[in-house]
C-alpha cells in the first residue's frame, strides 16, 4: 500500500472495511461492490453492471451466490444496488453522508480481489468538482482500474466517503469518487427488479454519438455577430439542457432542444446551410423511437454546428473575429 510518510492511514478502519468487499464477476469481467445493509444490498457502479446477463457475487470468506434482482439505480451518477439472494454474513459499511475530503487530502481505495485481502490504493484528492445541484464529486489524482469501479473509498479518519469509478471525460481516462450522500437514498428500497432493467443504461452508456462534421461552405454569407448569436443561442439551449437530461427530465431536454432549432430555423433564413443543418437534426428525430435519442440526435447537430462555427470565426481577420466565445459544450465525467 502506497501512503504519505508524513500521514498514518486509517488501519483498523481498513482491515475492518475488509470483510464487507464483494468481488463482482459479470459476464466474465470483474469489478467491486461492497456490501451496505443487513438486508443484503449491493453497492456498486452501474456502468459495470449495465446490460449483464450474469452477475456472481464473491464474498471475503469465499462464499459465491448468483445475483438475480436490482434493488435501485442512480443513473445520472453511475450507482446501482444489487440485491444479495440472503443475508450477508459480513457486516455492512457505514454509507451515511459524511463531510467531503478537500483538495490535497488523502483518501484510500479499497478495491476487492479474489480472497479476503483487499488491494489497497491510497490517493489524493486532485479536485473538489460541483457540476450542479444534481452531483459534486471529487477527481483524483490518478486514474483507477476498471475494475476498480464500485470499490468504497475511506478517507484518513476510516469513514467511508463515495464510492470509486474510473470514468472518460473530455476523451481522457479519470479517477473519481461519487459521495454516499447520493448512495443513501438508494438503500431505502425493498424492490427486486430483474437483471433485464440493466439494458437500458447500457443502451445509453454505449451510445455513438454521430456529430456531423461540416465544410466552412455551409456558412457561406454568414457575419460574425449572426454566427456569435447563433453559438450563443445553441450554448444557451446546451447548459440547460444537459443539467435537465442529468436530473432525469430526458423530455425536457429535448422539447428545450427541439424548441431551439425551430426558433433558429426561422430566424436564421439568411444562412441557408445553418438552417439545413436544424432542419436535417429535426427530420432524424422524426425516425427515433423515444425521447432519449432525440435529446441526443438534436445535441449532435448542436455540436456539428457550433464545431464549424468556431472553425469559421478562427480563419476570419482579425476584426472580424467574434468578440464574444464560442459556449463549449458542458464537461460529462461519468460514462
Amino acid at each position: 500500500m502506497a501512503e504519505r510518510s508524513e500521514r498514518s492511514p486509517p488501519r483498523d478502519a481498513l482491515v475492518q472495511a475488509s470483510p464487507s468487499l464483494v468481488l463482482l464477476e459479470v459476464d466474465g469481467r470483474c469489478a467491486s461492490g461492497f456490501i451496505a445493509t443487513d438486508q443484503g444490498h449491493l453497492v456498486t457502479s452501474l456502468h459495470v453492471v449495465a446490460g449483464a446477463r450474469h452477475i456472481h457475487a464473491v464474498l471475503a470468506d469465499g462464499t459465491r451466490a448468483q445475483v438475480d434482482h436490482i434493488a435501485a439505480m442512480d443513473d445520472r451518477r453511475d450507482l446501482a444496488v444489487l440485491r444479495l439472494p440472503s443475508p450477508p454474513p459480513a457486516p455492512p459499511l457505514d454509507v451515511s453522508p459524511v463531510s467531503l475530503p478537500g483538495e490535497g487530502d488523502t483518501v484510500y481505495v479499497l478495491r476487492a480481489m479474489a480472497g479476503p485481502a483487499p488491494e489497497i490504493r491510497s490517493q489524493e484528492v486532485r479536485a473538489v468538482q460541483v457540476l450542479g445541484d444534481w452531483l459534486t464529486l471529487l477527481e483524483l489524482t490518478r486514474t483507477l482500474p476498471d475494475d476498480a469501479s464500485g470499490s468504497p473509498v475511506l478517507d484518513m479518519r476510516g469513514a467511508v466517503v463515495g464510492v470509486a469509478t474510473a470514468a472518460l471525460a473530455n476523451g481522457r481516462a479519470l479517477g473519481l469518487v461519487i459521495p454516499t450522500r447520493y448512495v443513501a437514498p438508494l438503500l431505502r428500497t425493498s424492490s427486486r427488479a430483474p437483471l433485464s432493467v440493466l439494458e437500458a443504461p447500457r443502451r445509453r452508456a454505449g451510445r455513438v454519438r454521430q456529430v456531423p462534421q461540416h465544410p466552412l461552405s455551409l456558412l457561406e454569407g454568414a457575419t460574425s455577430d449572426a454566427l456569435e448569436s447563433i453559438a450563443t443561442t445553441l450554448g444557451h439551449a446546451i447548459n440547460t439542457g444537459a443539467p435537465a437530461y442529468n436530473r432525469g427530465d430526458v423530455d425536457g431536454c429535448y422539447r428545450l432542444y427541439a424548441r431551439t432549432a425551430e426558433r433558429l430555423i426561422d430566424s436564421c433564413e439568411a444562412f441557408p446551410g445553418a438552417q439545413l443543418a436544424l432542419r436535417d437534426g429535426l427530420r432524424r428525430c422524426e425516425g427515433l423511437p423515444d425521447s432519449d435519442d432525440r435529446a441526443w440526435a438534436l445535441r449532435d447537430t448542436f455540436d456539428g454546428l457550433l464545431d464549424v462555427i468556431g472553425r469559421w470565426l478562427q480563419v476570419q481577420p482579425e476584426p472580424a473575429r467574434a468578440t464574444r466565445p464560442v459556449t463549449p459544450p458542458p464537461k460529462r465525467y461519468l460514462n
